[in-house]
């Protein structure tokens, strides 16, 4: 039975392995930004998977791969992280959605969403390392992932979107729908589409208008190896770090915003 576990692990090791020098291979051949456009598939439901989307770019600052398009209703962005400390920084700081006029430098006007979104108090329990679960345990530990996301993940904020309230229901009919879920692999996936309607004042006249995308930095309280203790009103009393806990392949751009951005024309 030892042996049998063993093995299992092993297999799954060496899965995750292929699986990550996929991506790799995958990503190396998109572009590091998309500028071009895409017209959406005929058929897109939005449910955090990504069935229906070929990923346009690969972007190595953010680490994630991504697609942004449209039709004659929606603007969309899908994305995926598939990489484990990537996921952890998004379940944790969120992923904030800006799209802006094309003539303008600033997004002091722009129009933002930001998903997922959590408080600090009201994190999901999220089992982002799948490499010491039994092979034959791996979907049920993706499953119970998938719904503690949901059941936590019911509100993105906004802003600059005229008519739409800061604090957003996942579940409102204003013209925005947002879904997340990790597939098979524990890859995280992002799914948005925004009416046109809401942004008919960040997109110019030709159609054109300026995307970004970031990544918010990981909450100091979600950061691996932190231990943070914090009175009843929230206030940080003492701060300390096991390195033991940290896991590897964590580096600096967890606890900053990576983004990035291009412009976009509707056609």
């Amino acid at each position: 039975m030892k042996n049998l576990f063993a093995f299992s692990t092993q297999v799954l090791a060496l899965t995750s392995i292929l699986l990550i020098a996929v991506c790799n291979a995958f990503g190396q051949k998109l572009p590091n930004k998309q500028e071009t456009s895409l017209v959406a598939p005929a058929k897109v439901k939005i449910d955090g998977k990504a069935n229906e989307w070929s990923f346009q770019a690969y972007n190595s600052a953010t680490d994630v791969f991504y697609t942004v398009a449209h039709d004659n209703e929606n603007i969309y962005l899908v994305l995926k992280a598939a990489d484990e400390n990537i996921s952890r920084k998004i379940v944790s700081g969120g992923i904030t959605f800006v799209i802006n006029n094309a003539g303008k430098k600033s997004d002091a006007d722009a129009a933002r969403i930001t998903y997922p979104l959590f408080s600090y108090k009201d994190k999901p329990d999220v089992k982002f390392s799948l490499k010491a679960t039994p092979a034959d345990s791996i979907d049920y530990v993706i499953s119970v992932n998938n719904k503690n996301l949901t059941s936590k993940g019911k509100f993105a904020r906004t802003a600059g979107i005229k008519g739409v309230d800061t604090l957003l229901s996942v579940y409102n009919t204003d013209g925005i729908s947002i879904a997340s879920s990790f597939d098979k692999e524990m890859h995280y996936v992002y799914e948005l589409a925004v009416s046109r309607k809401l942004l008919k004042d960040v997109v110019n006249a030709e159609g054109k208008f300026f995307y970004k995308i970031m990544l918010n930095p990981m909450a100091m309280d979600d950061l691996p190896g932190v231990i943070i203790k914090r009175d009843a009103g929230g206030n940080i009393m003492s701060i300390s770090v096991n390195k033991a806990d940290v896991p590897p392949g964590v580096n600096q751009s967890i606890s900053n915003i990576t983004d990035v951005s291009a412009e976009y024309t509707l056609k």
